[in-house]
Order: structure tokens, then sequence, then C-alpha cells
């Protein structure tokens, strides 16, 4: 009876040994995964210090709030009318489309432009405002606004980026055109260069139509506000004078 008294109480014993064991061994609740707060990508520095640190042209002028947010497209904008400025052929052939449509490129123009004196032409400019926004096609597109003894000329170009690097292209673009623009000027320019085209598809012999807001053809009368053009009038893909390296 002892012996079976003995064999019960051990059994009890193991038990709770065993539900000990059990309640120190319990797993705590897996505490809840706290992610890390993205860190806010570094903001784009301002035009005025990009300018400075740069050592830019201080004639070239961006307005910060048409600024693009990203900081190297910034640069390579700034960069780019720096070298026009101070015609820097080697930056600016390192950025200058080569071939478009099978013609010459802005890089082949360039050297023409030069040897037609664009050094003096861009001495003469006392300021160029760079409009930023967008063609038709959603293409980011650059309108230069050169001031030459209180005269304008505007030149638009196209903007692509590769990775780190850019290309600028060049828009046909007329000369004296500056006086006709209104409203948001680069939208106004394909408004005005769609007209252009309708224009040129009508028949030879009607000469009733005006281009970019110009006088008829047949009109013995004042054509329009003159803007000193002082390069040869531009080919296609080309600048208008003194807007850029294609005259």
């Amino acid at each position: 009876m002892n012996l079976l008294k003995f064999a019960i109480i051990a059994t009890l014993i193991t038990g709770f040994s065993t539900f000990g064991l059990g309640c120190a061994e319990e797993v705590e609740a897996p505490k809840p995964v706290v992610k890390a707060k993205p860190k806010p990508k570094p903001k784009a520095k301002t035009i005025d210090v990009l300018m400075t640190e740069l050592s830019i042209d201080p004639r070239v002028y961006v307005d910060e709030e048409e600024a693009p947010r990203d900081e190297l497209t910034r640069i390579a904008i700034l960069k780019f009318f720096d070298s026009m400025l101070k015609v820097d052929a080697s930056a600016l052939k390192k950025v200058l489309a080569v071939v478009e449509d099978g013609e010459d490129g802005d890089q082949e123009e360039l050297d023409a432009m030069m040897q037609r004196g664009l050094t003096s032409q861009m001495n003469s400019v006392s300021h160029v405002e760079v409009k930023i926004g967008s063609s038709p096609d959603g293409l980011v597109c650059l309108m230069a606004v050169y001031e030459i003894d209180m005269n304008y000329q505007v030149q638009v170009w196209y903007v692509t980026k590769s990775g780190d690097g850019f290309t600028f292209t060049s828009e046909s673009t007329p000369p004296n055109l500056a006086n006709l623009l209104r409203g948001d000027w680069i939208t106004h320019f394909f408004e005005l260069r769609e007209e252009m085209i309708e224009i040129a598809n009508q028949p030879d012999d009607d000469s009733s139509y005006t281009i970019f807001g110009g006088s008829s053809e047949d009109d013995s009368g004042s054509s329009g506000p003159k803007r000193p053009n002082p390069s040869p009038s531009p080919k296609p893909g080309g600048p208008s004078a003194p807007g850029g390296p294609l005259g």
C-alpha cells in the first residue's frame, strides 16, 4: 500500500514538474515590426546657390518656380547656357545633338556658327532668360530669350536625359518671333508653329495668308515690328540669331 501511495505521489510530482517547465518555455508574443521611415530625398539646391557654386555667367536667369525639381537637370541647364554665352565649344559639343533626321546635327552647325561670328554675337547679349515647359507631345523643352540692346530673339531647345547625361536638341525657331509671343510663351510658340505648317501647305498662289502674325506677302505696308537678326537666316532645326549655335 505504501508502494502504491509512493507511485501516485511520484506521478503527481512529475506532472507538476512538466507543467512548471512548460510555463518557463512559453514564447513571448512577437513585438510589432516598426519599419524605418524612408529618408526624405535631398532637396535640390536653389538656382541662386547653383549659380554661385558653378560660377555661372550672371547673364543667365532661370526662375526658381519654373526650374525642374531634379538638381542634375538644373545643373545641366545652367551649364548649357553658361557654355553658350561663353562659346565654350568643347563643353557644348558634349551635350549637343549630333544628327537630326539625317541632316547635320547641332554639333556640326556649331562650327559653322563660330565661323560666322558666334562669339561676337554672344558678347552682345546682355541677358538670357530661360523659360521651361513641355512640347505638345510631352517633351521637356526650354525657350531661351536673348536680350540684345533692348531687342529680343528666342530659341527653343529639347532636353533629353539619359542616366546622368543630357542632350540638347534645337527646334527650328523663326527669327523675330519674340514680339509675337503671348501668355505662356512655350505653349504659344507651338501653336504658332502649327499655324506656320498649315500656311506652308496652302497653294503657292494664295498670298493672302500671314506667317506668325506678320503681314501678308502682297501687303505693301510695313511687315510688322522688326528685331535685329545679326546672323544669317536659320536653317531647319537651327536657332534664330543669336539664340543658339545653329544660326
